[in-house]
């Protein structure tokens, strides 16, 4: 018989089993893999959400952006706005834009900058042509400052280059032509920038290149304008004048012819009162106002049929001083101190000494009339653009804005009943006409105005 030992015995697995407390390494192995791969998509896929995210705000800030730019017709208005924009959207310290120089489109100089710390000196500027510029206009793209500070640039595009690195170069290009380059320095934050901000900036360079243009296009349509209606204005007054003159012309033979019987009349009749002292200045008075009626009717046929005196070169400025020499002693005694600043050494125009000197002389003697109590007359000259620009300014009271358009016409005058025919203005309108010129009126913060642009050649006049 056998009995029971005492000892345990210990049952082996079956095949296939496996114990509570043993462990598969590989298995384990395999699932920290798949957690880690796990982990990864969702951080992929949380970095993908955020890019969206970010391209999806920047596409509707862009979308408003474009929509503010192609409101903003103020071309100072629309840089600011632009530059503000992208140094908000993309953190970064400061930046400036370079447009075509005015007059000199080879040169891109800074036309606006916004920003902290130093700016490139305004002096400097990218030349159209450059490796530089031919660099960045075939690329399309915003390129960091780094890539074009070698043998790209010239000293003073390294030199604008400099005090935005490390920054950004975005081309502003309109139908495939660079129209102007905008530099923005790096982040406040000192990071990098990422692709969606280089794309941002890529695409709002297009957008404000497109908006400038417009801005520009504007603008040269609003200054065609201006000069239509100044044409426009130009030509009815001058329409005006025509008619005027022409009834003053009538006026003027059918009063002439009666004016010389008068006046030789006149002349028997103190003839024959012998020496009657009383009636020959009675006689006199009325020889002189008949001879003041004379001169207005000369006046007259004049805005009908001007002079065609012979021109011929002359210092328009000495004719100045000529006249303020004929003025001193009225200047004096109404106490009014006269200002030159002739700047321009003999400057030659061609015209007629007397009939200069008549204009000239009308508007001092207005001058002075509008400055009883004394004051300042301004007289000042210089050459602009092939002409001879003259300016006579008192600190006179000024005249109604209302009545400034028409106080080149004939018999219009601001002046009394009794001092004044409103020929003076209207001749000195026709005279300046004559030589190729124009004279305007303007009030200032000071008193008024008058200025007159003769050319120095009649070759030169339009």
């Amino acid at each position: 018989m056998s009995g029971n030992t005492g000892k345990k015995t210990t049952a082996k697995p079956r095949a296939g089993q496996t114990g509570s407390n043993q462990r598969n390494p590989n298995g384990i192995t395999a699932a920290r893999k798949e957690i880690r791969e796990l982990n990864e998509r969702i951080s992929s896929l949380t970095e993908t959400n955020r890019q969206l995210k970010r391209k999806i705000f920047d596409l509707y800030t862009i979308f408003e952006i474009s929509r503010n730019f192609n409101a903003v017709l103020d071309y100072q208005t629309l840089l600011d706005t632009f530059i503000l924009t992208s140094l908000a959207q993309v953190g970064a310290s400061k930046a400036a834009i370079f447009l075509p120089r005015e007059g000199h489109p080879e040169k891109m100089v800074m036309a606006k900058s916004r920003g902290s710390g130093r700016f490139p000196d305004r002096r400097q500027y990218f030349k159209a042509g450059s490796k530089l510029v031919t660099y960045i206009n075939r690329l399309n793209r915003p390129v960091p400052t780094g890539e074009l500070t070698g043998k790209l640039a010239l000293r003073g595009e390294a030199s604008i280059l400099g005090r935005f690195h490390p920054g950004l170069v975005v081309p502003l290009i309109y139908q495939s032509r660079l129209t102007g380059i905008f530099v923005i320095s790096d982040k406040i934050s000192g990071r990098q920038f990422q692709m969606e901000d280089i794309e941002f900036l890529s695409v709002l360079g297009n957008q404000i290149a497109v908006a400038i243009e417009n801005v520009r296009l504007y603008e040269a349509e609003k200054a065609a304008s201006m000069q239509l209606r100044a044409a426009q204005a130009q030509l009815v007054q001058t329409e005006r004048h025509a008619a005027l003159g022409d009834m003053s012309a009538r006026v003027a033979h059918e009063i002439n012819n009666p004016l010389g019987i008068i006046k030789n009349y006149i002349q028997l009749i103190k003839r024959s009162m012998g020496k009657n002292i009383e009636a020959a200045n009675y006689t006199d008075i009325v020889g002189q106002e008949i001879d003041r009626i004379a001169h207005i009717v000369r006046q007259l046929l004049n805005l009908h049929r001007p002079e065609r005196p012979s021109f011929s070169r002359i210092d328009a400025f000495r004719v100045v001083e000529e006249v303020l020499v004929l003025m001193e002693r009225t200047m004096e005694s109404k106490h009014i101190a006269v200002e030159k600043n002739l700047k321009v050494e003999q400057p030659f125009v061609e015209g007629s000494p007397d009939n200069l000197k008549q204009v000239f002389l009308n508007i001092i003697i207005n001058a002075a009339d509008v400055m009883p109590s004394g004051g300042t007359l301004k007289v000042s000259g210089t050459v602009l653009n092939n002409k001879l620009m003259l300016e006579f300014c008192d600190t006179g009271p000024g005249i109604p804005p209302e009545v400034i358009p028409r106080i080149f016409e004939p018999f219009f005058t601001t002046k009394e009943p009794g001092q004044g025919t409103g020929l003076g203005l209207s001749v000195c309108y026709g005279i300046i006409k004559n030589h190729r010129g124009s004279i305007r009126y303007s009030n200032t913060r000071t008193g008024g105005c008058f200025a007159i642009s003769l050319p120095l050649s009649h070759e030169d006049s339009d």
